[in-house]
């Protein structure tokens, strides 16, 4: 049992170090970013999750932390802990680098155990701050009002910690669009009963060696620091400019955001000459609208949408279909020429009787609203019979080809 008590049940133990040592510090550690996966998935798949990190924050003992040292939670909930240190400053480093060390230690630690379990829900980084705070014992004030300070100040350098990290993470975002560090892949669409290559789709990647050579880290950073319509704009521009040497009997699949539409630099006469320039047929360029943020109006979006296809003669598909309730929402309100299905969907599929008939029923749409449905993310041969067996047309994934650059053909079957 992963079980850790509430710091209230222990306040005696910590009044005890406090009152010996003269002194007591504290590590907070706050995990309470992954309560969305909770107001998402539900309470039962959040539990699961949250057992786990219990665990790993226990596994620390002896390693991170001292087997000594408190282990207790601050809140019902249990997404939130606090580590109470055992030892005397002498015996320790509790420098300002001390345990400024000790933080990053914790935090690399818990986020790389944690990473495995939340990313399938959170599609990145968990994200765990670690705060730190000392307080000394003073005779003439209640051992819980100084212990309470204690937790209030860890709570603060956390906060301060997570600013420092966010403004770091954005003036290196920042350095890279300026620079156009941006790399592009491709990645083949393949007819699943031909096996033949009808197009490609750009993937962008931040620096090698970086861990923005990630594209769901990329993005994710530029969302939390505001900077996603700048790096969208670039990794737009690079894969056009990238695809200049595509035969013009392949699609050309883009990713884009829905607030792409109202960047000036992605429309009317600026858009013309730029396609012009890299001499791509528009007829072959797929806008792939993604669900990194929210459509708020969607009568202003198909009005806009409706003239990227009819002035630039673009077509457009909603990516990520079935991965949550806004991009079943876009298929309605767009019917787009086409529907790519998320891989989250597919991954599995073979084994998992909901996700064949979520899978037919989005095969059925398609055909009642004239698109066609692209399955991403196909790994393997099972996946593969059952696509085909439904009768889903073309996909991509590992199993055909990793993405690559230039252009990559696909494995024999």
């Amino acid at each position: 049992m992963n079980e850790i008590p509430l710091y209230n049940d222990l306040i005696g133990k910590i009044k005890e170090i406090l009152t010996a040592n003269s002194s007591i510090s504290l590590l907070y550690i706050d995990c309470s970013k992954i309560t969305k996966i909770e107001q998402v998935f539900g309470k039962k798949i959040y539990g699961d999750i949250l057992r786990e990190i219990k665990g790993a924050v226990l596994d620390m003992k002896g390693k991170e932390i001292m087997p000594e040292d408190i282990v207790a939670t601050d809140n019902l909930d249990g997404s939130e802990f606090l580590v109470f240190l055992s030892k005397k400053p002498e015996e320790k480093d509790f420098s300002t680098d001390g345990f400024d060390t000790m933080c990053k230690k914790v935090s690399g630690c818990l986020n790389g155990a944690i990473f495995p379990l939340t990313f399938p829900y959170l599609q990145t980084k968990p994200k765990i701050s670690v705060g730190y705070s000392i307080i000394l014992h003073n005779p003439l004030i209640k051992e819980e009002r100084l212990i309470n300070k204690l937790i209030e100040d860890a709570k603060l350098m956390a906060g301060y910690r997570e600013f420092k990290r966010l403004v770091q993470t954005k003036e290196t975002l920042q350095e890279l669009i300026i620079k156009e560090d941006i790399s592009t892949f491709f990645q083949p669409v393949v007819n699943l009963n031909t096996f033949e290559i009808i197009g490609y789709e750009a993937l962008s990647r931040g620096p090698e060696h970086t861990e923005y050579r990630s594209p769901a880290v990329l993005f994710d950073a530029a969302a939390e620091t505001g900077l996603l319509l700048e790096l969208d704009r670039l990794c737009r521009k690079k894969a056009l400019l990238n695809a200049r040497s595509l035969s013009p009997r392949y699609k050309l699949f883009i990713n884009c955001l829905p607030s792409a539409i109202h960047d000036p630099e992605f429309k009317d006469e600026y858009l013309k000459a730029f396609i012009k320039e890299v001499a791509i047929n528009p007829a072959n360029i797929i806008l792939e609208v993604t669900e990194r943020e929210a459509v708020e109006n969607f009568d202003s979006f198909k009005k806009a949408v409706t003239c990227y296809s009819s002035d630039m003669g673009f077509a457009v598909a909603v990516d990520d279909t079935g991965s949550g309730f806004s991009s079943l929402e876009m298929v309605v309100e767009l019917k787009p020429q086409f529907i790519k299905l998320a891989m989250t969907v597919i991954r599995g599929i073979d084994k998992n009787i909901l996700k064949q008939e979520l899978v037919k029923a989005m095969f059925s749409l398609s055909e009642k609203i004239n698109s066609i449905i692209i399955a991403e993310g196909i790994e393997t041969q099972e996946e593969l019979k059952v696509l085909q067996d439904i009768g889903i047309p073309y996909g991509q994934g590992f199993l055909f080809a990793h993405p690559a650059f230039p252009f990559p053909g696909i494995k024999r079957f």
